[in-house]
């Protein structure tokens, strides 16, 4: 049988990232821009997973690729999911060529067989798989509609804290010149034209690490952090009621994951505090590998492979995508 080639991808709305390998090896990595088809169109899309893999396969011998499993940020609707695979087919030729949402991953890095997955980036959502196999996804409704606790949310209420502190409507915060510093700019008044046409959500969202640092010392930047993790435990605790039904008698497992949410940051900290305080009982797990390699390990087990095991595989079908919403 001649050697086949297998990609997993992590495709969310700050960067891509590819990892190709045989049926038992990671063999390359590569990385990209942002992959979200809400933030960048398809072609956008098409440009970073093509980006991505040309890295990851890069100096490997050629050989087919025999399947691809892509976590994609703003992938919910069926036509989109749709088309999406057709451009990985024709842009990769994929044989087979599978497409979730990017949360979806979560628990296959984490090694559980149920529990929920709590993705803080760009944007937010959190998704879920109970013992009795229902799955449902909530929150990445998206920067205008919501992702409460992602990036591009605490970034914007930080800049309108900055804004209310130059013009002496709200309290003096550190922001102020780290924002600025962070923007190029010498004089604070100055971050309205840098804003006049408006950057992109990615660079917008970026400005979220200069909270996350601030947030130890300063009372402005802690509570914009504080403000996020209670809206990302929120995501957790309202998925636990709908997908958990007897989740006041059982341990429900908690994969954290995201560029804000990596371990011994400040929003980490304060919301597995938080979980740890509820009456609910949850156990954080740290995940024990990158998305884009969980992706790789569904793609080479294949069509029948649900998001963490080789049970049943929740289909992207544009018929059956409703059951990404109910409980079976």
């Amino acid at each position: 049988m001649s050697e086949v080639r297998y990609l997993g991808f992590d495709a969310g709305g700050t960067k891509t990232v590819c990892v190709a390998g045989d049926a038992s090896a990671i063999l390359g990595r590569g990385s990209a821009g942002s992959g979200n088809p809400r933030l960048v169109g398809v072609d956008g899309f098409r440009s970073a997973i093509m980006a991505a893999a040309h890295q990851a396969l890069a100096g490997l011998p050629s050989a087919p690729i025999a399947a691809a499993w892509l976590g994609v940020a703003g992938s919910e609707a069926p036509s989109l999911r749709a088309e999406l695979r057709t451009v990985v087919r024709e842009a990769l030729g994929a044989a087979r060529v599978d497409i979730s949402h990017d949360a979806r991953l979560l628990l296959a890095a984490g090694g559980l067989e149920h529990g929920i997955g709590l993705v803080s980036g760009t944007g937010s959502s959190a998704y879920g798989r109970a013992p009795d196999g229902s799955e449902l996804r909530i929150g990445g409704w998206g920067y205008l509609l919501g992702d409460e606790g992602g990036g591009y949310d605490v970034a914007v209420r930080a800049l309108r804290a900055v804004t209310a502190a130059i013009d002496g409507r709200g309290p003096e915060t550190r922001l102020v010149g780290m924002i600025a510093a962070r923007l190029g700019i010498d004089d604070p008044a100055e971050i309205r034209d840098r804003f006049e046409p408006p950057p992109s959500v990615t660079e917008i969202a970026g400005l979220a690490e200069t909270v996350l640092t601030a947030a130890a010392d300063d009372a402005v930047a802690g509570g914009l952090v504080d403000a996020a993790a209670a809206d990302l435990t929120a995501l957790v605790e309202a998925l636990a009621a709908r997908l958990f039904t007897r989740a006041s008698d059982a341990e429900i497992p908690v994969v954290l994951a995201g560029g804000l949410l990596g371990a011994g940051s400040p929003l980490h900290r304060r919301v597995v505090g938080r979980l740890g305080r509820s009456p609910v009982r949850y156990r954080v797990v740290q995940p024990q590998q990158e998305l884009a390699a969980a992706g790789l390990a569904l793609a080479r087990a294949g069509p029948s492979a649900s998001p963490i095991s080789e049970g049943r595989h929740m289909s992207d079908d544009p018929g059956q995508h409703a059951i990404e919403e109910t409980n079976r």
